[in-house]
Formats: C-alpha cells, structure tokens, sequence
C-alpha cells in the first residue's frame, strides 16, 4: 500500500465513523443484530458487542502473525488488531472496496476489529426465529456460530457470530481501549546526504500559508503544555516553557507576522457558518412560499463550512468529539431539507408546514454545538499548535506555529532568491520556494531576521532573571528531579523501514549504522542469513529482515543498511531497507502488542506497539535478543565456524564516512565515535551512533 492510498484512506476513516455506532446507547431490552456481508452470504453480531463502524483505516501488518490477520491499526490513539473474517472462515478474499468496513467490536473487555465487505442494517430480533447452527452451515465451520437466524419465513439466513471463538487464539485479556495521550513530533533527520543542489526544510502552516525553516536550525519539534507569562515584553512573546530544565522564550509566530491569532480565526469562520446556515434556512423558506427552484448544496460537506471541518486538526479529544456531533447534527439538518423539497413537490402546505415542525429545533441544534465548539477551541488551541525549536545566532527560540508538516527536500533550483523579497518590508522571509509547477507556495524564513536585537536583549535579561529566581527559591533543584522522572519515562528508538512498513530497536541495542558493504555468501546457511561481512575485522553475518519475516527479497540500493546489534553475545548485522531516524517517545505511547496478533513464539521478538503523532503513525517495537529463537540461533553460530566460503558482492564498499543521527544537535555529521560512548555531561546510558554515508 503506498503512502497516498494510505492518507486518502486515513482522510476518509476521519470523516466516515458510521451511524451504526450511536445505536448501541439505545436504552431498548430488545436485542438487535448488526448484519453484515460477506461475499454472498449474511452475518450478524449483536449490537452490545459492536462499538462503532468505521471505513477501512491504514494496516500495518505484522511478521509472522496467523494468515487471517491483517495486522494492527490505530483508532483515534487505540491500537487494534485487524481480522480480516474472509481469510477466516476460508472464503474468497476479494479486493476491498468503497464499501468496505472496520466492525470494531468488544468481547470479555477487549476490544478487536473485523474486516466485513459491507454492513446491511441494524435488525431487531422480535419475533424472529433462531435456531442453533448446524455442523457446517453454507462452508462456516460450527464453533464460529452461535446460532442462526431466520428472516422472511427462511427465504434469508443471517449467520449469527460467536465473538469468543473466532477470537479464541487470544491468550489473554488485553485492554484494548488505551489512554489518548498527547501527541508528541520530533523533528525528522534523514541519515542520508542532502544534495548540494537540494535543501532540505521543515514545513510548517501559519494562517493558511506555507512556510519552512532550514532543517539545520531546528533542533526540536515540540508540544505546549503551558507557557509562563512574562510582562514587559512584546505582544508576540506568549512567555516562558521550561523544557529538560531550559527556559526556553515562546514567540506566536501569527503575532510577529503581523496575523490575526489562531482562535480569533477560528471564531471568525464559525460566527460566519452560523450566519451562513441562518442565512441558508431563510432562503429555503421563501423558495417554497414562492415555488421557486432551490440552488442551494443538500450535501454538508459540499459546503465551505463543511470542507473546513473536514480538514480541521485537533489534538484534543473534547474537541474531536464536538466535531463529530457537529457532523451528525448537520447531516440531521440537510437529510431534513431534503426532505422539505420532496413534500414541496406534491403540496406546498405539507412542505411548509414540515418546515416549521423541523428545520428551526434543527438549526438551533446545529448553532448551540457551534457554541461549545467555539468553547472547546479555545481550552485546546495551544494543544493544537506546535513549536518549532529554532537557533539563531542570537539566541534559541521556539515558534509557535498552527501545524507542522513535513521534512521536504527542496531543489534549489525552484528556490527564488530574486527581488520578490526585496520590494518586500517582510524581510524575515529570505527565499520562496515554487513547487508543483508554482501552485505549491512555501516561505523560507530568516531565522535571524526574525528577532529584533533590541528584542533579543531583553528575552535575554528575562531569561537570567527567571533563572536567578528560580535557582535561589529553589526551584531549579525541582525541576531537576522532575526532568530525571521524565527521562525514566521516555525511550530513545533507532526507526527503519523494511517492505514500507516502520520498526524500531531501543538505542542501547544497536552499537552503529553502515552502508551494505561486501557480502561474502556461506553455503548451507540458514534461510535469513545473506552471508558474511567484515566489519573492521570482525566477521560478523547479516540476517536479511526481509528473509527472517518471509517478505519478498529486494536487490540493494544507496538506501540499504546494516544495523549492528549484539544476538546471543555476537555482533551481528540486520539488513533494512533503510533507516529513517532517532525517535523520542514516551513509554505510555509504548502499547502492548495485541495478543491475537501473536501465534505461539512466532512474535517473541515484538515487545509492542509505538504510537507517533497521536497514533497516526505507529512503529513496531522490535527486542532484537530474542529475534531469533535457540535453533536459529545454533544455526546462526554454526554458520561463523564454516570455511571455504565464496565471496559475493551485493554492494560495493562504502567509504568509511560517517554521519551522527543521534538526537544532539551538537554532533557534527562524519565525527569518528566508537560503537558506544557515554559523553561527560550527558546522561548515563546515552549513545550516540554512527551512520556510514
């Protein structure tokens, strides 16, 4: 699956949360079935085991795991096993399509989701007969089954599900409702060069427009969580944030642009949609008096309002869940205009008079969600936005900004450095960069055209008096033993790619990062194994990761790389696809691998499920010791004491360069470190690693 299907698909999983779901809060003793389809043939659940319908968000499967299981995905910071229920009960697997559902259910109080092609209705069960299944019902083997029912004098059989044996291979009970924690971003660092007729850049939007920072001068991404005010500064400084024992001076960088604030925008767009939606009613009233045509959208997605719901980020979950009433409440209302115009077509009167018993309770629904809207804004905004950790020569600064983008390369051969800027007072722009034949716009700033001197000296004074405060109350001693709590709960992770899905090995398990070099094949070697390489003379052997999670085989290229690990006392190297960066995250966005994921010990080596951005992106965390189990591992020691092996190049050698990508900053690319190092100043158990470029 490539990245765009995967963001069409997760822009759609945002928007579609099926009807189905606020079902299961109806207060009715009557049982209901939720009855979907499969191929040619009907299935139900009952309605208190399903949770909610969704459309078919991003898989990301797992090695190894049983045939029937797609892989796991992320639901709004949970992470879920997938079932795909086709491969289950041994019928065809078609491609997915438009149609296609996540039945995301409960059971024992653990939560799975099931593939289905589609989802029929939601049938009430009074009077209508069930019997128990038969030994085999239409190729469905029995214990699946918990019985049948019949529908239209049998003429329809809906193959009613026992949740508890089709999930019969969980071990265990495994919450699958976990806390949504806040979304952290680290800044992305490639490990391969950058061009010199490239530059690469963080992107970023502030009202709107795009703009990036040379990814050299920003150290950090960062989220706010609260900012210490300060008087006597500008306007645009919003105050102090302690992070890892730093005070670090916070800029709006909407405020020093000279734009209107976040939230006073957001407000703006929402007192328009009220008086649009008032505005909308109106006008359908006078059409039916006057029997005239209706121009207006029935669709509210269709509408400005509607587009920038649909696109509007958040962090906060009172506010996603605002949104999401908001959707209903509006669908609500257009499904009744709708239904307005139909009756206008057969009698002027019954529309008029299903206008005024509908539409005004309608509108005032949709306008007083608006309202908590407006209020929910406004508590989350500063957890919406993010800071752009940034150096200058002056002095380092985080930029608040309304969302990051991405780490993009840039050719500067589409950069404009011409006199565009110089008719301009914006001097804190240097360049503009024309992507996309020009319809792509981005804003390269000057980081130090963006602070004032004068500025800049009192940010400083301000920083030694907070200091000097703190440090004679006392405080700094604090903060301190707070930072040392915080780093106990945090992890450092290298990330690679292997078949366009993302893992990750703790840092303290891998020693360095090179190039694909000479490989020198071994007869008779185990599956995994590619072969044999010298690593400034140790021999050591390279396990394919590919091979060892039975994925097709791939020819080498400038991207693959060696990740040196220590297996059963050995050095020993993994071949990837390619390595991405040095991550941060907190332990409590580590999540338990979900156990119906894991057949026996054929995932012994998953120690969870990393949660990146929320959930939007989700790394498998990998314990390389135990990668291998005792046969393997046997094989692997057998295969160093064989002679006679024939050399075979994959690639050739590298030169023995090197670059850092360990998260400080101040590591210059290419600087010779050993494989582990612990630097006077940092903290015990820091590493750095170096990637051979």
């Amino acid at each position: 699956m490539t990245k765009t299907d995967r963001n069409m698909r997760n822009e759609k999983a945002r928007s579609d949360t099926s009807h189905f779901s606020l079902l299961t809060s109806q207060s009715s003793e009557e049982k209901q079935l939720v009855v979907f389809r499969l191929l040619d043939e009907e299935f139900g659940v009952e309605i208190g085991n399903v949770k909610e319908i969704v459309r078919l968000p991003p898989i990301t499967p797992i090695p190894r795991s049983p045939g029937y299981v797609a892989g796991i995905c992320n639901l709004r910071g949970n992470v879920l096993p997938v079932i795909d229920t086709r491969i289950r009960f041994s019928l065809n697997t078609p491609e997915s399509t438009d149609h296609t559902r996540l039945l995301v259910v409960e059971t024992g109080g653990v939560q799975t989701s099931l593939i289905v092609d589609s989802v029929r209705e939601v049938m009430r069960m009074q009077d209508i007969q069930e019997e128990p299944p038969p030994a085999v019902c239409r190729g469905i083997d029995r214990q699946f089954l918990s019985g049948v029912v019949k529908v239209d004098d049998g003429e329809r059989l809906i193959l009613k599900l026992n949740l508890d044996e089709v999930l019969l291979t969980e071990t265990e009970a495994v919450s699958g409702r976990s806390e949504t924690s806040e979304r952290l971003e680290a800044a992305s660092a490639f490990a391969e060069e950058v061009s010199d007729a490239e530059e690469l850049l963080v992107s970023f939007k502030v009202a709107g427009d795009e703009y990036a920072f040379d990814i050299d001068k920003v150290s950090e991404i960062i989220n706010i969580t609260e900012i210490t005010a300060v008087p006597n500064v500008p306007a645009y400084v919003k105050g102090l944030f302690t992070i890892r024992n730093h005070l670090l001076p916070i800029i709006d960088l909407r405020e020093l642009l000279g734009l209107p604030g976040l939230i006073s925008e957001r407000y703006a767009v929402i007192d328009n949609a009220v008086q649009n939606h008032r505005e909308w009613t109106e006008n359908l009233r006078h059409v039916i008096e006057a029997g005239a045509h209706f121009t207006g959208t029935l669709d509210p997605k269709e509408t400005l309002f509607g587009i920038w719901l649909e696109a509007y980020k958040t962090s906060g979950v009172e506010v996603e869940a605002i949104i999401k009433r908001l959707k209903k409440s509006r669908w609500d209302l257009y499904s009744a205009v709708s239904g307005v115009l139909e009756k206008r077509e057969t009698s002027k009167s019954a529309a008029i008079s299903f206008f005024n018993e509908t539409i005004p309770p309608l509108l005032q629904i949709v306008i007083g969600v608006m309202a908590e809207l407006k209020t929910a804004m406004e508590a989350h905004v500063l957890g919406d936005q993010r800071a752009l950790v940034v150096k200058s020569d002056s002095m380092t600064v985080g930029y608040l900004v309304d969302w990051v983008d991405e780490v993009i390369r840039v050719p500067k051969s589409v950069i404009d450095e011409t006199p565009f800027m110089a008719s301009s007072e914006r001097k804190e722009v240097r360049a503009v960069a024309k992507l996309d034949k020009g319809e792509r716009l981005i804003m390269i700033m000057d980081e130090s055209a963006l602070v004032s001197r004068e500025t800049a000296k009192l940010l400083s004074e301000k920083l030694r008096k907070e200091s000097r405060d703190g440090s004679e109350g006392g405080e700094i001693s604090s903060d301190k033993k707070s930072l040392a709590q915080q780093s106990m709960a945090e992890e450092q992770l290298v990330t690679f790619t292997v078949n366009k899905e993302e893992y990750g090995i703790r840092i303290m398990q891998v020693q360095e990062i090179n190039r694909l070099s000479e490989i020198t094949y071994v007869p008779r070697a185990p599956y995994f194994v590619d072969g044999m390489t010298n690593l400034r003379g140790s021999i050591i052997p390279v396990i394919s990761i590919r091979k060892l999670f039975a994925l097709e085989d791939r020819e080498a290229d400038d991207r693959t790389r060696i990740i040196i690990v220590d297996i059963g006392g050995n050095k020993t190297g993994l071949r990837v696809d390619q390595v991405n960066e040095v991550l941060r995250l907190e332990k409590r966005d580590i999540v338990k691998t979900p156990n119906i994921v894991i057949s026996g010990s054929a995932n012994r080596y998953m120690q969870g499920v990393c949660r990146i951005n929320g959930g939007k992106r989700m790394v498998v965390l990998l314990n390389v010791e135990k990668i291998l189990d005792e046969d393997e591992l046997r094989k692997l020691s057998e295969i160093m004491k064989k002679p006679g092996a024939e050399p075979k190049h994959i690639a050739e050698p590298s030169p023995p360069a090197g670059e850092d990508i360990s998260a400080e900053p101040e590591q210059k690319p290419g600087e010779t470190k050993p494989d582990t190092e612990t630097a006077e100043g940092d903290k015990p158990g820091k590493k750095k690693l170096e990637i051979a470029e």
